[in-house]
């Protein structure tokens, strides 16, 4: 399940920096419990912040910014029960929420449809790999790996079923993946005061087990996906395909 809510500057328009998602972080651990964010705890959901169309960047800031649109999924009940009942409390006190140089109110949530995963996606939040071998390494080109580099596919595997894991409490049954970029774009971003490496686009990405495509689709995709990376959108099928990268198929060992 998946949630969209508003949240409107209560004054003048906001100039917010581009390492935005700490603010948005912040904001969960009042609307959800403390026991979420402690060290090393799993975050059993996703979320991905748009700021509308065609903001003007510039020096680290995203200038001009009106409203947010703050989109939450996750695949656990108790976790949407309580985001949903946390955002109600919230609207209902007129609670202002610090973004940038401005604060802002929570003005409405809906619940979004949810699809079918069918292997058709495109990221509403950058998707991020930690590279095989480099997870603690400092030069985001050395850590992450992308679509188009030899180890991607065995590196996004191990991160799937690792979190697959954690979440679930079991081993995942997948024993192979095809991923395929139609329309995909390498995005450094700022977090936390460094630099992640990730991806954003249209992409077909195919695991042979209907309980981990729906986990992606719900959870998210790679790491940091409680951080607001990963967040994907079920699109339809490409009537032209719009890159000529092959197919990549690999399987777990």
């Amino acid at each position: 399940m998946r949630f969209c809510v508003v949240l409107s500057s209560e004054k003048e328009r906001a100039k917010i920096s581009l390492d935005y998602r700490r603010r948005f972080i912040s904001f969960l651990k009042i609307v959800l419990r403390a026991e979420y964010f402690k060290e090393k705890a799993p975050r059993p959901y996703t979320f991905a912040v748009y700021f509308g169309k065609n903001k003007p960047i510039k020096e680290g800031f995203i200038n001009e910014v009106e409203r947010i649109t703050f989109r939450f999924s996750s695949g656990d009940p108790v976790v949407l029960m309580e985001f949903y009942n946390g955002i109600l409390r919230l609207k209902k006190e007129k609670y202002l929420h610090e973004i940038g140089d401005r604060k802002f109110l929570i003005i409405g949530i809906k619940q979004e449809e949810e699809k079918e995963p069918k292997g058709y996606f495109k990221t509403l939040s950058p998707v991020v790999v930690d590279r095989l071998g480099y997870e603690k390494a400092e030069n985001p080109k050395e850590r992450y790996a992308v679509p188009w580099e030899e180890d991607f596919l065995p590196s996004l595997l191990s991160c799937v079923a690792l979190r697959f894991k954690e979440i679930k409490g079991y081993e995942p049954k997948f024993k192979s993946v095809d991923f395929k970029p139609i329309q995909v774009k390498e995005q450094v971003i700022k977090h936390y005061g460094g630099y992640l490496r990730g991806f954003v686009g249209e992409f077909y990405l195919w695991f042979n087990d209907p309980e981990v495509m729906k986990f992606v689709y719900q959870y998210g995709l790679g790491v940091r996906t409680g951080q607001g990376f990963g967040y994907l959108q079920v699109v339809s099928e490409p009537v032209e395909k719009k890159s000529q990268k092959p197919i990549h198929q690999a399987s777990k060992r």
